[in-house]
């Protein structure tokens, strides 16, 4: 399975109306983060799934450190991250089972499970 055929979308973060919450100054705007993209566990009640760069592309430090993950290549189809990536979700935030659990990597673009 290929990254693009689970509808991924670069995320984003700072920008218009955000502020820093310590002293309220504006919170410039980056551009991909993070990516969001369907679970590849495949079950249909399982949500989203973020994944955060340790190395966005702007050069900048990681909005989400010290989690995250390293990133190589710039599209969809080139994106390489490691370490592995482990998702395990029981339940919603609301408390609805969910049965959603994969293990694997994004190579060159590719879904392999671990």
């Amino acid at each position: 399975m290929r990254l693009v055929d689970l509808n991924p979308e670069w995320v984003g973060s700072g920008g218009p109306g955000v502020t820093n919450s310590s002293d309220g100054s504006p919170v410039p705007r980056r551009e991909r983060v993070a990516i969001d993209m369907d679970c590849p566990c495949g079950s249909s009640s399982c949500e989203r799934l973020l994944i955060a760069f340790l190395n966005p592309e702007d050069g900048q430090p990681s909005i989400y450190h010290p989690r995250g993950w390293h990133r190589e290549g710039d599209t969809f189809e080139t994106l390489t991250l490691s370490p592995s990536i482990q998702r395990i979700v029981l339940k919603r935030q609301d408390g609805t089972p969910v049965n959603c659990a994969w293990h694997g990597f994004i190579q060159n673009g590719e879904i392999v499970n671990a």
